[in-house]
C-alpha cells in the first residue's frame, strides 16, 4: 500500500500506524505457488527493453494497442511504438521529463501525463508532438480520449477536459481531497457524453462531457474504523461501463453495480481493491487487496467464486483471454484461471522482477511489462495436427 500523505505533521501514533499499513505485503508472507497441470502452452512471441521501468515506484504507465502498434512509456520520459507482429521500433520519441500516467491511444493520438503536471499528445503514426498542456499537479492516471476532448485527472482531486485539438481547457472541476489517500487516480471514463471518475472520499460520480456539469455522484466506500488510516475510502479503480450498466469499486468499500439509466443499485459485495475491474458477459471479476481473486455474477452480485492461490503476491488486475482470465505477480510468474471455476489452466515465468502493470490482450496476444523495464508478448502455443 502507498500512501499520499496531504498533511505536513503527523502525530507519533498516526506514524507507527502508517509504517504498519505500508508493511503489510511484508508481514504477510506470500503463498507459495502449488504446481498445475498446464492445459496448453505458452509461446514467447518477442519481448524488448522499453526504457527504464517503474521499480517499487507507483507508475500507471500500461501500454496501449493502436492497430499494429504496441505503444509503451517509461518513467523518464521515451515513448516508443513497437510493430506488433514483430517487436520492431516504428517510432521512438524522448518527451525529456519524467512520466506517470498513460498510455491512451485512440482517434489516432496517443496521450500521457507527467509528473511535472503536464498532459502531452502525439500523432500515433510517427510519435510528433502535437501539444502540451499545463495542468495543475501531476497525471497519475491514463487520460480518456473521446470526441472532442481529452479528460484528465490529477493528483489534486481535479478534472480537466482539454481541447483535442489544440489542449486548451475547457472546463475543469474541483474536489477537496482527504488528508491520506492510497497514492493513484480513478482514470476517468469517457463515453456517450458522460465522464465517470472515482475520488479519494469513497464517491463516483458522472459529468457531462461537454459542460463539465456534475449530472449525479454515488457513494461506493464509506469510512469505517477509530483511526485516519483505516477510515481511507479511496475509489482508484476505473469505472467499467458493460451495456448500461456501471461497475465499479473502491477500497474498504464494494463492489457495485448501478443502472446507468437510472442511477439505481443493482448489487452490491463487500471487497476492498484499489485495481481495475473485468466485466464480461457473467461475471465481474476483482483482485482484492489481499490478491484473492473474485468472480461475482453480473447480474445477481452472487460471489460465483474465489481463487486464494495468489495470495500475498500482488497479483496485477486481471484481463479477459477468451475463456481464462489472466494475471501477473510479483515473482514475474504470469497465471491463467478458468473464468467458469477460477482453477489454474496455464503458467509460465518470464521476468525476475515481477509485474508492474495489468496483461494487455489483444486477439490471441497477451503483453506483459515488467517493473525494471521489459515487455513481453505472450500467445498459447499452436497444437501439432495429427495426421
Amino acid at each position: 500500500m502507498i500512501l499520499n500523505i496531504k498533511s505536513k505533521l503527523l502525530t507519533s501514533l498516526a506514524a507507527c500506524a502508517l509504517l504498519v499499513a505500508c508493511s503489510d505485503e511484508e508481514i504477510n508472507v506470500p503463498t507459495e505457488l502449488e504446481d498445475i497441470e498446464s492445459q496448453f502452452e505458452l509461446d514467447m512471441r518477442w519481448s524488448e527493453s522499453v526504457g527504464d521501468g517503474v521499480g517499487e515506484k507507483y507508475s500507471d504507465l500500461m501500454p496501449a494497442i493502436w492497430n499494429d502498434y504496441v505503444i509503451m512509456a517509461d518513467v523518464s520520459g521515451l515513448v516508443t511504438a513497437f510493430d506488433r507482429e514483430s517487436g520492431d521500433i516504428v517510432w521512438e520519441v524522448n518527451l525529456e521529463q519524467p512520466l506517470s500516467g498513460g498510455i491512451t491511444a485512440n482517434a489516432g493520438l496517443v496521450a500521457v501525463g507527467s509528473k511535472k503536471a503536464q498532459v502531452i499528445v502525439l500523432n500515433v503514426d510517427d510519435g510528433s508532438e502535437l501539444w502540451r498542456a499545463d495542468v495543475s499537479s501531476e497525471v497519475l492516471a491514463k487520460p480518456a480520449i473521446d470526441g472532442t476532448k481529452v479528460v484528465v485527472r490529477t493528483s489534486d482531486g481535479r478534472i480537466f477536459a482539454l481541447d483535442i485539438t489544440d489542449g486548451e481547457q475547457e472546463w475543469f472541476y474541483d474536489r477537496v481531497i482527504p488528508n491520506l489517500t492510497i497514492r493513484g487516480t480513478s482514470a476517468p471514463l469517457a463515453t456517450n457524453g458522460v465522464v465517470l471518475t472515482g475520488f479519494a472520499n469513497g464517491k463516483l460520480a458522472a459529468f457531462n462531457l461537454e459542460s463539465g456539469d456534475m449530472l449525479w455522484e454515488q457513494r461506493i466506500s464509506s469510512p469505517r474504523g477509530s483511526s485516519e488510516i483505516s477510515r481511507i475510502v479511496d475509489v482508484d479503480a476505473t469505472p467499467v461501463v458493460y451495456s448500461d450498466t456501471l461497475y465499479a469499486a473502491g477500497y474498504n468499500g464494494y463492489a457495485i453495480a448501478m443502472d446507468l439509466t437510472t442511477g439505481r443499485y443493482l448489487w452490491r459485495e463487500e471487497l476492498s481493491t484499489v485495481k481495475d475491474l473485468l466485466v464480461d458477459a457473467f461475471r465481474v471479476y476483482a483482485v482484492t487487496n489481499d490478491g484473492t481473486i473474485v468472480a461475482i455474477n453480473r447480474a445477481t452480485g452472487d460471489v460465483s467464486w474465489k481463487q486464494e492461490g495468489l495470495l500475498y503476491r500482488r497479483p496485477t488486475a486481471a484481463a479477459d483471454f477468451g475463456d481464462y482470465i489472466v494475471v501477473g505477480d510479483f515473482e514475474g510468474y504470469v497465471h491463467f484461471m478458468d473464468k467458469s471455476t477460477g482453477q489454474f489452466v496455464a503458467r509460465d515465468h518470464l521476468d525476475d522482477y515481477g509485474f508492474a502493470h495489468k496483461p494487455l490482450v489483444t486477439d490471441d496476444e497477451v503483453v506483459m511489462t515488467s517493473r525494471f523495464g521489459f515487455m513481453y508478448v505472450i500467445n498459447k502455443a499452436e497444437e501439432d495436427s495429427e495426421e
